[in-house]
């Protein structure tokens, strides 16, 4: 257990999100579906990723799903959001007890994202999809999302269909 994390949950600055529903993670593009975690900018807050996961849903093609992340600093990072729930990882701070970071399941961004990362790849065959397990990204606190930044999953090639869920710490900028 990553000593980091554990305090910041006992601290109640420990968050997660996910999508509800199944939905399309696009591919890279400004106008974002799947999921988007957020750092306002002048939030004084930097967001810890911890770890970050997809689970197709409904496969048909082959797909790289991936973590990408805005290219630069804005002021305004999005706009035509739909909120995503946020809920402290301390349990009896509920999802009452918000932090800096918003998250949306759909986002018109500030600016396409860059790919960062893979997460997986997924096809279906003629009898079976195959790569369909969970796809895990842990990040054990090497990524930080500074204020004015966003992190998205997307793909490279078509859209997926799946459930997305990220992980994050909030810790004051030093």
């Amino acid at each position: 257990m990553n000593n980091f994390f554990l305090e910041k949950t006992r601290e109640g600055k420990m968050f997660h999100s996910h999508n509800t529903t199944a939905g399309a993670v696009t591919v890279l593009h400004a106008t974002c579906t799947g999921l988007v975690l957020e750092n306002p900018h002048g939030s004084g807050k930097d967001l810890i990723v911890a770890s970050m996961s997809f689970v197709g849903t409904t496969l048909s093609t082959i797909r790289e799903i991936g973590i990408a992340v805005s290219p630069s600093v804005s002021t305004i990072v999005s706009s035509s959001t739909t909120a995503a729930v946020i809920h402290n990882g301390k349990l009896s701070g509920g999802d009452f007890e918000k932090g800096a970071g918003l998250v949306y399941s759909i986002a018109t961004l500030s600016a396409t994202p860059v790919w960062l990362c893979p997460l997986g790849n997924a096809r279906q065959t003629t009898t079976s999809v195959e790569g369909a397990e969970s796809f895990v990204k842990d990040f054990d606190g090497t990524l930080v999302v500074p204020p004015g930044m966003y992190i998205a999953f997307c793909t490279l090639t078509a859209a997926a269909t799946g459930l997305c869920q990220i992980s994050w710490a909030e810790a004051d900028i030093l």
